[in-house]
């Protein structure tokens, strides 16, 4: 096999004649004699053993060459004489006014045939000038181009995308139908196998997504938030996820899973904060983790305590809690709604006559009902809201099925709509502090401010007694759990919200004491970003000031100094409550600007005003790169329950993460 088509060149780019560069570490090698030294990088350094070549075959290496020279031709192979392409031209005999006999032209006539005449030449030349432009097609023209080396490696990425993007099984590769329209496609790409891809492809994608990500962190994650969870496969097998959060250099909000691995030991807090503590050393995030967000258990909260993080619970995860409490009132009528939807969903007969029912009452997209599920967040409230707008349907088909469970009377139907608007507002707070692209911290406060008025509105409304009793649970449990209690007590909550230019200190408007104290700890964190800012400035003139100038001559000889007034002066602009003026100014101004509109984004805002706020904006990048919840960790769990599918069961957990 020709040694440009090995399969070497999957993880090497070539510089020169003699030097390669790893496509993974980026280190130059040289493979000037042979590929030997590329291999033995690719074994010692990443673990891939090239055992197959799957580069191209040797009949695809061979070169076409052009054997077509227009200008030694007179006539294209595939185009026909000048004569025959020339359209005909009247005869002489055929032009009005002119003799049978070619040798007798009337004097009148002539022009007329210089015309035609000068109008043969120039089509003549016309059709001359149109064959010179037009160049014969080659053989190789007709003959499949060879595939080249970074053909087949940006081929090789597409389709490592399907694993790594669409989940697909390895195995795929191997499919008759799937081989068969790659063969369509491309019939020069050959399929690597799934042994190359599960040893080779996938650890150097792996291991390049792991330094390009650790390039990204070191250079603009200053000021970080981690969030922490664990979960347990299908397999029986646990893991444990770490994601960090952090506003990059152009005000966007990053999100990086930095760890997803096998978690095998008792979860206690100690083995706990043993892994996380090794994590956050792998990734150099010693002092940069502002924020640490986990669910409530104790084990893992004792875990972020001991490793000295300021931990906050995950708000979500409360608020399903609170819900969850106040419908064990009503578990007697969620049971029978689950009972119903249950007989519908495994009752074929029941669910075709749920579906010709609407579609005899004009829908055309018939709806399905959904069934609860315990593990997900407002599952209940889903369940109870498609229960509800099919009530007419469900009515009905019931009365048709010979063995139909037991249907709601009337008062139950009521209560379930009034569940619905109850438990509307929680299902709101839920998806927004669950998002991921988006800051939620600075949120937190105003849900919890705004749930609390919304059940308070609520309890004034004419419903049922059992509704009424939800809704006082609902908010007697808010106010009884501590992290509700204490978000208003948050430093680090009431500082996102104010930072937030949606809200400012609106949230506070109501509390002069917490509204004084969240601006006097902006405008002190504030200060001590100028003065910090400030002092490296004092540090870089000092450096790059020339050798004849003595800053500090006054302070140390008694003599009179030319510079004695202006240091004095630099001297007192240098001091901290010139730092904290300038503090009370910047907060001034940001507080007398206007309020951003609630569905804009706060980040955007930071980055179009950072000149006019030139310290606040540091430390808004600092603070609002916290989340209210742990959801980004569960998501990874979600996508890792769709790797550990049925197709991919034989998956080990090491090709997992």
């Amino acid at each position: 096999m020709d040694w440009r088509n090995s399969s070497v060149w999957s993880y090497f780019t070539i510089v020169d004649n003699v030097y390669a560069k790893c496509d993974i570490c980026k280190k130059d090698k040289s493979y000037k004699s042979s590929l030997t030294n590329l291999k033995k990088h690719l074994s010692s350094c990443h673990m891939i053993f090239l055992k197959h070549e799957q580069g191209i075959n040797k009949n695809q290496s061979r070169t076409i060459t052009d054997i077509d020279d227009p200008s030694s031709m007179h006539h294209s192979i595939n185009e026909p004489s000048v004569n025959s392409t020339s359209p005909s031209l009247p005869s002489i005999s055929s032009v009005p006014g002119t003799s049978h006999q070619t040798s007798l032209i009337d004097p009148p006539n002539v022009n007329v045939f210089t015309q035609i005449q000068n109008g043969q030449s120039q089509m003549q030349a016309e059709n001359n000038a149109k064959v010179q432009k037009r160049k014969q097609l080659s053989i190789a023209t007709y003959i499949p181009k060879k595939l080249t080396i970074n053909m087949k490696k940006d081929i090789d990425q597409s389709l490592l995308s399907l694993f790594t993007k669409d989940y697909q099984p390895f195995k795929i590769v191997e499919d008759k139908g799937f081989k068969s329209f790659v063969k369509m496609l491309n019939p020069s790409y050959i399929l690597p196998s799934r042994q190359s891809i599960s040893k080779e492809h996938i650890p150097a994608l792996y291991e390049k997504c792991m330094r390009e990500m650790k390039e990204l962190v070191l250079k603009e994650a200053e000021h970080i938030c981690l969030t922490t969870d664990c979960w347990t496969s299908r397999n029986n097998e646990s893991f444990m996820a770490i994601t960090i959060h952090f506003i990059g250099s152009n005000f966007s909000l990053k999100s990086v899973l930095i760890s997803c691995s096998a978690f095998n030991e008792s979860h206690t807090s100690n083995n706990l904060s043993a892994e996380i503590k090794k994590t956050v050393d792998e990734w150099q995030l010693d002092g940069k983790i502002e924020l640490a967000v986990s669910d409530n258990a104790s084990n893992i909260k004792n875990a972020l305590s001991s490793l000295k993080f300021k931990h906050m619970g995950c708000f979500a995860h409360t608020l399903n809690l609170v819900v969850q409490s106040a419908l064990t009132l009503e578990n007697d009528l969620v049971d029978k709604v689950k009972t119903i939807v249950t007989h519908f969903r495994k009752s074929t007969v029941a669910n075709n006559k749920l579906k010709t029912y609407q579609i005899n009452n004009g829908v055309d997209e018939p709806k399905k009902l959904l069934q609860d599920v315990q593990t997900r967040w407002n599952a209940t409230y889903y369940m109870l809201q498609r229960f509800i707008e099919l009530e007419s349907s469900i009515r009905g088909t019931l009365g048709l099925l010979d063995k139909a469970p037991q249907s709601l009377n009337c008062d139950e139907w009521t209560l379930l709509k009034e569940l619905c608007t109850v438990l509307r507002p929680f299902e709101e707070a839920t998806k927004a502090v669950s998002g991921e692209s988006y800051i939620t911290a600075s949120i937190v406060i105003v849900l919890a401010q705004g749930l609390i008025n919304a059940c308070t509105k609520l309890s004034t409304m004419e419903f049922q007694n059992r509704t009424h009793a939800i809704i006082k649970k609902l908010i007697s449990n808010m106010e009884n759990r501590d992290i509700w209690k204490n978000v208003d007590k948050s430093k680090t909550l009431c500082r996102s919200t104010f930072l937030d230019p949606r809200f400012k200190n609106l949230p506070f408007s109501n509390n002069a004491v917490q509204n004084e104290t969240t601006k006097n700890d902006v405008i002190e964190k504030t200060s001590n970003i100028i003065y910090l800012e400030r002092s490296k400035q004092i540090d870089e003139q000092n450096q790059d000031q020339p050798e004849y100038i003595s800053v500090d001559t006054a302070s140390t000889s008694n003599s009179l100094s030319i510079w004695e007034t202006i240091d004095t002066g630099v001297a007192k602009l240098m001091s901290s409550g010139t730092s904290k003026s300038r503090a009370i100014i910047e907060v001034q101004r940001y507080l007398e600007d206007g309020i951003l509109k609630r569905n804009l984004d706060p980040l955007k805002w930071w980055k179009y005003h950072r000149y006019n706020y030139p310290y606040l904006n540091i430390l808004a990048k600092r603070t609002l790169c916290c989340l209210g919840t742990s959801v980004p960790c569960e998501r990874i769990f979600s996508k890792a329950g769709l790797i550990l599918n049925d197709r991919r069961c034989r998956l080990k957990s090491d090709k997992i993460y």
